[in-house]
C-alpha cells in the first residue's frame, strides 16, 4: 500500500507541476481524475488499518474531521445558491438572489463544487503518507522525486531565460503572462514552489550530513545536494520574483546560521580549530551569493529600477496603491458575509460589486480581478471565518500532536519551515492558487508529520539533555 501510495502521489506532483503548474483548465480536470485514485487509496487504507486496530492510525484520521465539517458547510452551501443565471438583452448575467441568510450559501454551486472536489483529492491523496508509508525511507524518496523534479524544472526554466525565450516551452506555448517561468505562467507561483523544495533539499542535507555511511564530505550527496540547493535559488531571482526573493534569502539565512553554530558546537566539543572551516564556509556562501547575483544580473537590475519607479509614482501620488485598495475592497466583502463567506470560486464574480477600483485610462472601466493576490483575505472573502478556520485546522490538529521536543532530526522542522514561509507569503500573493504549490505544500507537510511519528518510534526516549 505505501509503494502506491508513493508512486501515485508523486506522479501527480510531477505531472501536475510540469503541465503549466496546473493552471491549465485541462490539467485541473485531469488531477480531479487522476487524484480520484488518492480516495481509492485512502479508503483502501482506511480499511486496512480498521482491521489491523492500528490506534495510531485511528488518531490520525481524527485530525480530518474539520475537512468533513468543510465540506458539509461546502455543500450546504451550494443548495443555497445566492445568485441566479439570467439573460438579459441576450447576454448570460448574474442577478443577486436571496439566499437563507442563516445558512451557508455559493455563489456559483458547480465551481464550487469542481473547486472542493479538487481540495479534497489534493489533501488525501497527500494525507495518504500519514496512513500507509510505514518507513522514513520511503519518506525520504518522495521527498528526492520531489526535489529532483524541482531541479529539472529550474534548468529547463535557467535555459529558457538564458534564450531568452517569449513563451512557454521555449516558446512553442505562448504565456498569458510575461514573467513566466520554466512551465509556470506566473513567476511567483514558480518561487512558492521553489521555497518548498528547497526546504526539502536542506533537509535531506541536513539528513544525509548526520546520517551518511560516506568517508566524507566529497564522497556524499551533500555535495550534489548543494549544487541543487543554490541552483534552485538561483532561479528565483532569475525568474524576476522580487518577494519570493526576500524569502529565499531568509530561508538560507536560516540554514546558513543554523550550520555555523552546529560546525562551532561539534569543533568545540571535540577541541578542534573553529576559525578555519568557519571562514570556507562563509567564503563559500558569498562565492554563491556573487554566481546568483551575477546569473540573474539583468533580471536583477530591471526589477530593481522597476521598483524604484513604482517607489516614486507610490510617494508622489500619496494615496494606496492598487494592491492595498484590493485588499481593502476583499475586506469588505468578506465582512458581508463573516461566517460562511459567499461559496468556494466566488471571488472573480462577487467582488465586481466590491471593486472600488476604476482605471486611469477609462474612468467607468473596473478592472478584473480573479484573485484577490491574498489567499487568506480570499478565504475569508470565500469561505468565511468557519471555513478557513476549519482548513487551518487540517494544519493545526498534526502540528499539536507530535512532541516536537523529542524529534531528534531537523529533516521534517525544515520541511515545516519551508510551508510556513508559504502560508505566510500567502497574506501577499495567492500561491495556494497553484495545484503544483498545493500539492507540493500538503504532500511536504504530511511528509513532515509522518517522518517526526516514525522518528519518534524508532526514538522512544528521550534526547538527554
Amino acid at each position: 500500500m505505501g509503494s502506491l501510495v508513493v508512486i501515485h502521489l508523486t506522479g501527480l506532483i510531477v505531472f501536475t507541476s510540469w503541465a503549466f503548474g496546473g493552471q491549465a483548465p485541462w490539467v485541473r480536470s485531469v488531477i480531479t481524475y487522476w487524484g480520484a485514485l488518492g480516495v481509492v487509496l485512502f479508503v483502501a487504507a482506511c480499511w486496512s488499518r480498521r482491521t489491523a486496530s492500528n490506534e495510531p492510525a485511528q488518531t490520525a484520521l481524527r485530525w480530518l474531521w474539520p475537512l468533513l465539517l468543510f465540506n458539509v458547510m461546502v455543500g450546504a452551501g451550494c443548495l443555497n445558491p445566492s445568485f441566479h443565471d439570467v439573460v438579459i438583452a441576450g447576454e448570460p448575467s448574474l442577478v443577486l438572489g436571496d439566499p437563507l441568510a442563516w445558512l451557508p450559501n455559493s455563489a456559483r454551486p458547480g465551481l464550487a463544487w469542481r473547486e472542493l472536489w479538487q481540495f479534497d483529492v489534493i489533501v488525501l491523496s497527500s494525507f495518504n503518507l500519514v496512513l500507509a508509508v510505514q518507513r522514513r525511507s520511503s519518506l525520504r524518496l518522495v521527498l528526492l522525486i520531489l526535489t529532483g523534479n524541482a531541479v529539472t524544472l529550474a534548468i529547463l526554466g535557467t535555459f529558457q531565460k538564458l534564450v531568452h525565450a517569449d513563451g512557454l516551452w521555449f516558446g512553442l506555448v505562448a504565456s498569458p503572462n510575461s514573467r513566466f517561468f520554466a512551465t509556470f505562467i506566473y513567476h511567483n507561483h514558480w518561487g512558492a514552489f521553489t521555497l518548498l523544495n528547497t526546504a526539502s533539499c536542506l533537509g535531506l542535507l541536513w539528513h544525509y550530513y548526520r546520517n551518511g555511511v560516506q568517508r566524507d564530505f566529497w564522497h556524499s550527496p551533500v555535495l550534489l545536494g548543494v549544487l541543487a540547493t543554490l541552483l534552485l535559488a538561483a532561479t528565483i531571482p532569475l525568474s524576476a520574483s522580487r518577494s519570493s526573493t526576500v524569502l529565499m534569502t531568509g530561508l538560507l539565512t536560516g540554514a546558513f546560521i543554523h550550520l555555523l553554530r552546529r560546525l562551532i558546537r561539534h569543533r568545540r566539543q571535540h577541541h578542534a580549530p573553529v576559525i578555519l572551516p568557519v571562514a570556507g564556509i562563509i567564503l563559500s556562501a558569498l562565492l554563491s551569493v556573487g554566481a546568483i547575483a551575477y546569473l540573474g544580473r539583468e533580471v536583477i537590475a530591471q526589477r530593481a529600477q522597476l521598483t524604484a519607479e513604482q517607489i516614486a509614482t507610490a510617494v508622489k501620488e500619496d494615496t494606496l496603491n492598487s494592491r492595498l485598495a484590493l485588499y481593502r475592497d476583499t475586506w469588505r466583502m468578506a465582512a458581508e458575509k463573516p461566517w460562511f463567506g459567499w461559496g468556494l470560486e466566488s471571488y472573480p464574480y462577487v467582488f465586481r460589486i466590491f471593486n472600488t477600483q476604476r482605471a486611469v485610462e477609462a474612468r467607468f472601466w473596473i478592472p478584473f480581478y480573479r484573485s484577490a493576490h491574498n489567499d487568506w483575505l480570499q478565504s475569508l472573502a470565500e469561505t468565511g471565518f468557519i471555513g478557513t478556520g476549519l482548513r487551518g485546522l487540517l494544519v493545526l490538529l498534526p502540528l499539536l500532536a507530535v512532541p516536537w521536543r523529542r524529534v531528534r532530526t531537523n529533516l521534517p522542522r525544515y520541511l515545516l519551515a519551508g510551508g510556513a514561509i508559504i502560508l505566510l507569503y500567502a497574506w501577499v500573493e495567492f500561491p495556494f492558487a497553484n495545484p503544483a504549490v498545493l500539492l507540493t505544500f500538503c504532500a511536504t507537510f504530511y511528509c513532515a508529520v509522518r517522518y517526526a511519528a516514525l522518528d519518534l518510534k524508532a526514538n522512544p526516549a528521550p534526547p538527554a539533555r
